[in-house]
């Protein structure tokens, strides 16, 4: 992380820090409305004035997103954050009028033109990432962002419930609070680097829904990158769920008072920041797409047992906080994604519209709290086992649509268990296209190696597939590797041509296991053949040399079981040209 602070990176940190107070900001001052209007209109609203408090807060990220994103695709990005920030300024100081007057509609309005200034900064602020960092520090950078951003929202529930106790719920006092943070924030964003327009040209149309529908549309040809923005709108539905329920949740069932649920979902954002620099950590340079189906089958026990262990606060504190950290784990990759695979000319649109779904998640959120607790009459817990049943749904779609994303990491997984590997010739693999490997194939355990040894999905194509046990062909369905009858002559079977165009267009290289007894100019020839049928595409081929240790039989068993959950490794890429 100590690239991120040196003087060629400071603009990220000057955007880390404006966003670490807009969050802040946004935090505070929601909650202190939803405290200032169960003061003025009784504890038993509490439930009516937070999904109200919820809906208001996400209308204006609705109706403005596609907007914010067209003026981020037109204009500097650095510059529309400036001036979100001083249009902050303004809002805050109107907020301590209306509280001033004890106003809970005023207060309300504030709240709307609140969410609008940040429905304004939300596509520029993330649509900026590639512009202040390299791209292979993007991944580590949406981490660290998104960490802060949920550092503010601890920081900000804490100082909420705090300022609401210290000052005897004078939220007059915490709404100036409130201003002189704004300030600060339009101070910081003033010291980012000035970022040149992208270059569109598309004018702003007043009918944003068209403009969603279009750039839905754009986006529905790239299938990873539409799971990916829906995949982050569920995030935003199930969080906001997930803060507007834990207040009822903690007065209902733990015997906790409005203030002291707000600290709880304190322990949510925690957990979700440090989820988040987790996921970052292990993405490293590239993007790890693999992470999204096992945190989100977290996310899905948590909710579950959120629901399970409703009267054991003792439980309930260590579970928020893995719930959060799932959920931290789960949004990151498909963050970054959004950001590396969108056009640079369109992706403050993109962004935009994956606010404008993830927006609305946040207002089904609200929908679907007041159905629960007033139309039917459920208690606060049996709102988490409605989220884990969503969940689930969630979590399916998204895995069948990345599945070799999911399985490439499952296999490095086990790789990294299996092997003791020694990798060689990686700067042969490029990180932003896949390739084409070919590679002998030995053992069923050639898979984990080649998914173990660089960071692309991979799909398989395999001779002599029936020549394996019943359960190795069952994990070679599982891992969809298609059976070929002739590697040699496949630029004759044009559905296999057409199986490896599709893989390699949708971003998941190929390998390619031909038989240990091809050697010499028979390889050299498949290769020829490969790279011929490949003419015109940007896509390398590269061979894959694969050398296993032997296990040891003459031992302790002891040392037989370690030799053999450890097998020494070497794999070597190399040209096959």
């Amino acid at each position: 992380m100590k690239a991120f602070f040196t003087r060629q990176s400071s603009s990220f940190t000057y955007l880390n820090v404006t966003q670490f107070l807009g969050a802040l900001n946004d935090n505070i001052f929601k909650l202190l409305i939803a405290y200032f209007c169960i003061d003025m209109l009784g504890k038993e609203s509490s439930t009516r004035i937070l999904a109200t408090a919820g809906a208001i807060f996400v209308i204006p990220f609705l109706l403005f997103s596609s907007t914010s994103g067209m003026l981020a695709d037109r204009f500097s990005k650095r510059n529309i954050i400036v001036v979100c920030k001083a249009f902050e300024l303004v809002v805050m100081t109107l907020g301590v009028i209306a509280l001033t007057m004890e106003s809970p509609y005023g207060a309300y309005f504030i709240l709307f033109l609140m969410a609008t200034q940040s429905a304004l900064f939300g596509p520029s602020k993330y649509g900026i990432i590639p512009e202040l960092v390299g791209s292979e520090k993007i991944s580590q950078a949406n981490g660290l962002l998104t960490m802060m951003t949920f550092l503010a929202i601890i920081i900000g529930t804490f100082l909420a419930s705090f300022l609401t106790d210290i000052t005897g719920r004078n939220f007059v006092m915490a709404g100036t609070v409130c201003a002189l943070i704004s300030l600060a924030g339009l101070a910081a964003s003033i010291c980012i680097g000035k970022t040149p327009a992208s270059g569109s040209k598309k004018k702003i149309h007043p009918w944003f829904l068209l403009e969603i529908y279009r750039t839905t549309r754009l986006i529905a040809t790239r299938p990873i990158l539409l799971i990916s923005m829906l995949g982050s709108a569920y995030f935003l539905f199930a969080g906001a769920f997930i803060q507007l329920n834990v207040i009822p949740f903690a007065m209902e069932l733990l015997d906790l008072t409005d203030v002291q649920g707000g600290y709880l979902f304190l322990l949510t954002a925690l957990g979700i920041g440090t989820g988040s620099f987790v996921a970052g950590k292990i993405s490293g340079k590239s993007i790890e797409l693999g992470l999204v189906p096992i945190a989100g089958a977290g996310m899905t026990i948590g909710c579950f047992l959120l629901d399970a262990w409703s009267d054991h606060l003792f439980l309930i504190i260590p579970l928020i906080v893995a719930l959060g950290a799932c959920g931290g784990m789960y949004i990151v990759p498909l963050d970054a994604y959004i950001q590396v695979a969108s056009p640079n000319k369109h992706r403050g649109q993109i962004v935009a519209t994956a606010n404008f779904f993830g927006f609305l998640g946040v207002l089904f959120a609200s929908g679907i709290l007041y159905f629960i607790s007033e139309i039917l009459v459920l208690p606060a817990d049996k709102g988490f086992t409605f989220l884990g049943f969503l969940t689930i749904g969630m979590v399916v779609i998204v895995t069948w649509t990345i599945y070799h994303h999911f399985t490439r990491y499952l296999g490095m997984l086990f790789a990294k268990l299996h092997f003791r590997m020694t990798v060689t010739g990686t700067e042969m693999v490029p990180l932003d296209k896949p390739s084409v490997f070919i590679c002998h194939h030995t053992a069923w355990n050639d898979t984990l190696l080649l998914l173990g040894s660089q960071r692309t999905p991979v799909r398989f194509f395999s001779e002599h597939m029936y020549d394996h046990s019943p359960m190795i062909k069952r994990l070679y369905k599982l891992l969809r590797i298609v059976s070929i009858p002739s590697i040699e002559f496949i630029e004759d079977d044009q559905k296999k041509v057409h199986q490896i165009y599709d893989s390699l267009r949708r971003g998941v290289s190929v390998c390619m296991f031909v038989d240990t007894s091809v050697r010499g100019e028979d390889l050299e020839r498949i290769s020829f053949n490969l790279k011929q049928m490949l003419t015109g595409t940007p896509y390398n081929v590269l061979h894959v040399e694969l050398h296993k240790g032997e296990k040891i039989t003459r031992s302790s068993r002891f040392q037989q079981l370690l030799q053999k959950v450890r097998v020494p490794a070497t794999i070597r890429f190399a040209s096959a040209f």
